[in-house]
């Protein structure tokens, strides 16, 4: 990311800047998303991750969901959301300022990684799904939840300005976000390149990561409120990233079957890297 990037996504958490973190709102024991947490409890258990497992969230924010389990480590991209994370949880948070495409983890260290709301914020995303693919153990598993197929309108704010200052293009484009939101419509568009993905995955080889570059432009967010995914940099298909670790031998445990990917909607990802063993040397689940 360039140096003004990385100055933004430092600002956005500052309490008289657009503080995503909610400081000064909130007590520091209050926060944690219930549905993420019970998400991410809910893979621990049923997986059987053990106690001394290392558990590595991406893209961890001010840290929220640290309680989930006691070997939790998270890496966090703001300078300024690692300050407010140790503010709020302690300075003995295990959280560090780093990379999602150059994660500050050695090779085959991580038994479960996880995360939300992320990777859809990082260019080069394809650099983040190789680093996941690096620090996951073998047998150990990945759950990612970004926002999907994020819309190149929505970087725009298209649906916030008023047609009397857009272009001919973006009014044409906003006029047709509604047919473009249609669940038939959406199903249609993705279908080819989800065949093209399961082509190439029968032929045996590697399928690199298909994502759309976004352009979010961030000298709207001073006239118009902050909505979700408006500072995305990337839209990536479910379907994609599923054929990405299938075909490098991952199992797609969230969507074991050809017929379950291609009908895969905005869900949770759970894949698991070839091999057996975890960091205690057994199995991390039956």
């Amino acid at each position: 990311m360039s140096t003004k990037t990385k100055q933004f996504y430092t600002d956005v958490y500052r309490v008289e800047g657009h503080n995503y973190g909610e400081v000064g709102s909130r007590s520091p024991s209050d926060g944690a998303p219930a549905s993420q947490f019970a998400v991410v409890e809910r893979h621990l258990r049923e997986l059987k991750v053990p106690p001394t497992a290392s558990v590595l969230e991406v893209g961890c924010g001010v840290g929220h969901l640290h309680r989930c389990h006691p070997g939790w480590h998270g890496i966090e991209y703001s300078t300024t959301a690692v300050e407010l994370a140790r503010r709020m949880h302690g300075p003995g948070l295990a959280i560090t300022e780093g990379d999602a495409r150059d994660l500050p983890c050695a090779s085959g260290s991580v038994d479960f990684l996880f995360s939300f709301a992320a990777l859809e914020h990082v260019p080069d995303v394809h650099l983040a799904f190789e680093e996941i693919g690096r620090v996951v153990r073998p047998g150990g598993w990945a759950l990612l939840v970004p926002a999907w197929n994020c819309r190149s309108w929505t970087v725009k704010k298209l649906q916030q300005r008023p047609y009397a200052e857009l272009g001919l293009t973006e009014k044409l484009e906003k006029l047709l976000i509604p047919a473009r939101e249609n669940v038939l419509f959406r199903g249609l568009v993705a279908l080819p390149g989800r065949l093209a993905r399961e082509l190439r995955l029968a032929s045996g080889r590697e399928v690199p990561l298909d994502y759309r570059r976004l352009e979010p432009d961030f000298s709207l967010w001073d006239r118009y409120p902050h909505i979700s995914d408006d500072d995305a940099f990337v839209s990536i298909d479910a379907h994609s990233a599923l054929v990405y670790f299938v075909s490098r031998g991952w199992t797609a445990a969230s969507h074991p079957t050809l017929m379950r990917r291609l009908t895969c909607g905005g869900s949770e990802v759970l894949v698991r890297k070839p091999g057996v063993t975890g960091s205690t040397g057994g199995p991390l689940s039956d």
